[in-house]
């Protein structure tokens, strides 16, 4: 292995040594071997481990030719401490705002082969000046240092690397101090950085080291060059941040660090800024000079007081959450108790309306990340609001500091920018403090963040109530249909005036005119909402991550996030997957022991880097002995669960597919005269549709009103019940009747009755008619 890596260094020392693989190696070698648990390099815990970096960062944001003020010119001066039992003589760097430095950086390539062929409205990208190992004994002395670009055997133009060689080895536990100058320019905003308007947003706009890590007992450099599927990954450290901004930002700024003293104005008109962060992994910062700012304390008792009167659960359960969590985890309700902070929001005026909103978000995720998971350990948490031309910086995470986003006009129950606030600030605690490689891992802190985000939102909110819009304002309301939208080229396009499509002719070519727009006006015209529309539909917000069911699941759980098949088995492998995975764990093993798992986790890796091992070892220490059915039930095989959610890709589909009541036959003679005393064979059979195989409760309901459960442990294809001569008939069946599986595709089949009843069908076909009659009246009319 060693003799591998060597030679793949030297061919492409960046990218295919941080990946460990072979550029020639067909995609099938990229599934992960089983390794064991990651172990930090120390015995000692990750929280208790020295920093391996510390930044020091001297810029000033300056102008472009053409007076925008996009360009960072300054220096970092770095200090690397080796964390690992072998020594190097090199560095690797990312560059991520190389990615916008033309259309030959690795990232834009992926995006155009995946049918993405956007492009930032101005190139950005990164220059660097200078690269020098400082002395250790004095500051102005230096050597400068080689230093490289890497390509990639996908991109050869590919910038978002860099290699820097040292003149001697960095030994285990050794450090060393580069000085680098760059000059950093921020394109137009575009995913998830840049600028618009006075609005600048800079985030991944500093050369930042990767990570020297173990990995199968060989240390090597884990620095991904900048992919389309994939975030970050880096080593917590401390940063210190000088920053000269015009004085239009003072007062006007958000960091991930906080304030050291005073800004200070100078005679040329700039403001002088001075922060610093510790135990953080990144550092982004943001100005508008539009901003409207607003500073709070986070107040954990008056949220506590708050949220144990609106809870429905806290009434109905009997005790706080507070209480619950502190009696799974063995410990006092203060032991567990959320600890007080400042937050800072940054709005945009438009948005003024959205004030409360933003920061009664920001108020329950602060409460219930820290009730569940632990303390947040920083001053201050700033959230800021995108301007409206740069909307492509919202939805982000970074160090202390936040994105969120919004539209004029949004519905209280729509739960917009209610969502985005508890997901972004999520994860401060997944990824933030538990900060696991992004590149490989994505679920690792997208899954648990989401699964965590929307337990926040089921407790801390009503159900979200679907809307539609109405002259820039949201409605609530939902179509049972919705209108057909055809592509160009499709004939079709003219049945709704849409688009006139002509084949190929004789000189004139091929006809493509759009003849009318579909806007939120036409729409409600046509369509009479308040007739057709069904009034309130609800989303639980755990259950409405089932949504990625309606993807083709082309890669399991363990594919590498960078090698996923396309750009929408991310939002399925990073995102909804592994949450639905979560919360079936969750169904599996009770809430008490899952949150265990899930508080240990966290405190065991904060401030470390775990992988998928070390989450499911503490799966199985705090899993083993749950029982689905109770005492009396079916163990959990947690390793053979695990083989199958994380490695394997089968399908989980429970289904009854049979339910009668038959007269008894015992007595022919009573059946032939009609006077069996009711007495009935009742046949259940339940079959399992996919290959997923974990043990699923069945219940019966009786027409006497009693309901009986029994265990299957779901290992053959099907399960079959049988009561002879049964004084009761069975009503209804139902596999999995708490919903515990929420990896079980179809729900629908879950349930069956004796007798079909057809009400609710006819109600939502008489609506389905009603819209479909009015919007052929509107389209013929129109016509």
């Amino acid at each position: 292995m060693t003799v591998v890596l060597a030679a793949l260094c030297a061919v492409f020392p960046a990218a295919w040594l941080a990946a460990g693989q072979d550029p020639e190696v067909p995609p099938a070698a990229l599934e992960p071997v089983r390794e064991p648990a990651a172990e930090p390099a120390s015995e000692a815990a990750p929280q208790e481990l020295a920093p391996v970096v510390r930044y020091r960062l001297d810029v000033a944001l300056t102008p472009d030719a053409d007076e925008v003020y996009r360009v960072i010119r300054g220096s970092s001066t770095v200090t690397w401490r080796n964390p690992t039992g072998a020594a190097t003589a090199e560095l690797y760097w990312h560059v991520y705002n190389n990615a916008w430095a033309g259309r030959d950086s690795l990232w834009l390539r992926e995006a155009r082969r995946l049918g993405d062929e956007r492009l930032p409205r101005a190139w950005g990208g990164t220059e660097i000046t200078r690269v020098r190992r400082r002395s250790d004994t004095d500051a102005a002395e230096g050597v400068d240092l080689p230093w490289t670009f890497v390509p990639h055997p996908d991109a050869p133009g590919d910038r978002t690397v860099l290699q820097v060689l040292l003149p001697e080895a960095v030994p285990p536990g050794g450090t060393v101090t580069v000085e680098m100058g760059f000059v950093a320019t921020l394109p137009p905003a575009f995913r998830r950085s840049g600028v618009g308007g006075d609005y600048v947003h800079a985030a991944q706009w500093f050369p930042k080291l990767g990570v020297f890590e173990e990995r199968d007992g060989v240390a090597a450099w884990n620095c991904e060059p900048y992919h389309l599927l994939t975030e970050f990954y880096s080593d917590f450290g401390d940063y210190e941040l000088t920053l000269v901004l015009p004085n239009r930002y003072k007062g006007r700024i958000a960091a991930s660090g906080s304030m050291v003293g005073d800004p200070v104005e100078t005679r040329e008109g700039d403001v002088t800024y001075h922060f610093a962060a510790q135990r953080v992994h990144d550092f982004a910062w943001t100005v508008d000079a539009d901003f409207l700012v607003e500073r709070r304390p986070f107040l954990p008792a008056e949220v506590a007081e708050r949220e144990n009167h609106a809870t429905a659960a806290a009434r109905a359960q009997g005790a706080t959450e507070a209480e619950r969590v502190a009696a799974a985890l063995g410990r006092e309700p203060e032991e567990v108790a959320p600890q007080p902070t400042e937050m800072l929001l940054f709005l945009q005026p438009e948005h003024a309306e959205y004030r409360e909103r933003y920061f009664a978000a920001l108020e329950k995720a602060l409460y219930y990340f820290q009730l569940w998971y632990g303390p947040y350990p920083y001053e201050t948490i700033s959230l800021v609001d995108p301007a409206h031309a740069a909307q492509a910086t919202g939805g982000m995470e970074y160090p202390r500091l936040i994105t969120g986003g919004v539209s004029k006009g949004r519905a209280r129950r729509s739960l917009d920018p209610e969502g985005v606030t508890v997901h972004e600030f999520g994860h401060q605690y997944w990824y933030g403090l538990v900060a696991n490689d992004e590149f490989r891992d994505a679920w690792l802190d997208e899954g648990l963040n989401t699964f965590s985000t929307q337990r926040v939102l089921r407790r801390a909110y009503p159900p979200a109530l679907a809307t539609y819009s109405v002259l820039g304002r949201d409605a609530y309301g939902h179509p049972l249909l919705q209108a057909p939208d055809f592509e160009s080229g499709d004939l079709r396009a003219l049945l709704s005036l849409q688009r006139l499509e002509l084949p190929r002719l004789p000189l004139l070519g091929e006809v493509s005119l759009e003849l009318r727009r579909r806007n939120p006006l036409e729409a409600w015209l046509a369509e009479l909402p308040e007739a057709s529309y069904l009034p309130e539909l609800r989303h639980d917000a755990v259950h409405d991550e089932r949504s990625a069911f309606a993807a083709d699941w082309a890669d399991p759980l363990s594919r590498p996030t960078f090698a996923l098949f396309a750009p929408a088995m991310r939002g399925v492998n990073a995102y909804r997957r592994p949450a639905m995975t979560l919360e079936t764990m969750a169904g599996l093993m009770g809430e008490a022991r899952w949150t265990r798992v899930m508080r240990h986790f966290h405190e065991r890796w904060r401030f470390g880097h775990p992988r998928p091992g070390d989450f499911y070892a503490v799966v199985e220490e705090f899993g083993m002995g749950a029982q689905v059915g109770g005492d009396t039930g079916v163990a959990v095989d947690w390793p053979g669960f695990w083989e199958q959610a994380y490695f394997g890709n089968d399908a989980l589909d429970f289904g009854v597919s049979r339910l009668v009541n038959l007269p008894s036959v015992l007595d022919p003679q009573a059946l032939q005269r009609g006077t069996a005393d009711d007495r009935w064979d009742v046949i259940l059979e339940v079959r399992r549709y996919g290959g997923f195989r974990v043990p699923v409760e069945i219940e019966i309901r009786w027409d006497d009103g009693t309901s009986s459960r029994s265990v299957w442990d779901g290992e053959d294809w099907w399960w079959r019940y049988e009561v002879a001569s049964s004084p009761r008939r069975a009503v209804r069946a139902e596999v999995d009747p708490d919903r515990r599986l929420l990896l079980d595709r179809n729900w629908l089949n879950n349930t069956r009755l004796a007798q079909p009843q057809g009400g609710r069908a006819r109600n939502l076909a008489w609506r389905a008619m009603l819209w479909a009659e009015q919007v052929l009246h509107f389209y013929g009319g129109a016509g």
